[in-house]
């Protein structure tokens, strides 16, 4: 398989829909009020500046 490019914004679609996936196979649920911490939040902010 060849190496493609693809928008930020595709990437996020992605991850976004395959967490759900895993997490439905899974059999977790995150509520829909959910707020992450702080420190997750600085985390995820970390991560995303290296991509």
């Amino acid at each position: 398989m060849t190496k493609r490019r693809m928008s930020a914004k595709t990437r996020r679609e992605f991850v976004v829909r395959s967490t759900k996936a895993s997490a439905q196979l899974e059999q977790r649920v995150v509520p829909a009020d959910h707020v992450r911490s702080e420190k997750v939040e600085r985390f995820v902010t970390s991560l995303r500046s290296k991509a």
